[in-house]
């Protein structure tokens, strides 16, 4: 038994249907891209509103201490690791000392005992989690780097709910960590939005800033989404 060849006019009607379908599907595309672009300025123009909310309610700074921050945080005797900024907490200093000295792993030992030790202040225990993030970030070793950004960040938003001073600060320490983490691992969507959270940090604009604009524009380069993921407008 042969296949039957189809006629002339079957053909043609076919043809005429693919050709039909093309242009619904261009149609389609086009829609897409105008939709994508019009997101990305909702975005941005949203990220403008986040950091000016974040700005309005700082509360009052000396400009000259703050320009103070800025030039010790340039410094490479200040920043460690390029992403920790030392002095934070007297009970890290002679971890932060360790690191300096090119001794990474004492100081994670060091200060990993004070995350087990009973009792020890919010601060401390949100400093020490974000040191240990900070020391894993710069070994390599993200997924756990990530791990203990995110915990320090629960703890301080527990510490915001129970209204100590200080919570606020320490969740934009958190945010700020996050962020790092992120970019490492090529998801800059979410770095992007944790570093604009952490925006009003003393003595860590100029850092925030870079990794922020960074981010910012790998995400338009890689034509990522808001969940950190690339959009491919082919499949759409």
């Amino acid at each position: 038994m042969t296949d039957e060849i189809p006629s002339y006019t079957d053909l043609l009607e076919t043809i005429q249907f693919l050709v039909q379908d093309r242009k619904r599907l261009s149609a389609h595309l086009a829609f897409a891209n105008r939709s994508v672009k019009e997101f990305r300025e909702q975005a941005r123009h949203a990220q403008m509103l986040i950091k000016s909310a974040a700005e309005a309610t700082m509360p009052a700074i000396d400009v000259n201490r703050s320009k103070r921050s800025l030039g010790e945080a340039s410094t490479p005797s200040t920043w460690i690791g390029g992403s920790w900024l030392a002095p934070s907490v007297p009970a890290l200093a002679p971890a932060e000392k360790l690191w300096q000295d090119g001794q990474a792993q004492q100081a994670l030992i060091l200060v990993s005992r004070l995350v087990r030790n009973p009792a020890p202040t919010v601060s401390e225990d949100v400093h020490a989690r974000l040191f240990i993030s900070a020391l894993l970030r710069a070994s390599g070793d993200l997924p756990q780097a990530h791990k203990h950004a995110e915990e320090a960040l629960v703890l301080a938003k527990e510490a915001g709910a129970a209204q100590e001073a200080d919570a606020y600060v320490l969740a934009s320490k958190a945010e700020f960590h996050r962020g790092l983490c992120f970019l490492k691992m090529g998801r800059y969507a979410q770095a992007q939005w944790c570093l604009v959270l952490a925006s009003h940090l003393e003595g860590h604009g100029e850092l925030i800033e870079a990794n922020r604009v960074f981010a910012m524009e790998k995400c338009e380069e890689l034509g990522m989404g808001d969940d950190g993921r690339r959009i491919d407008l082919g499949c759409i």
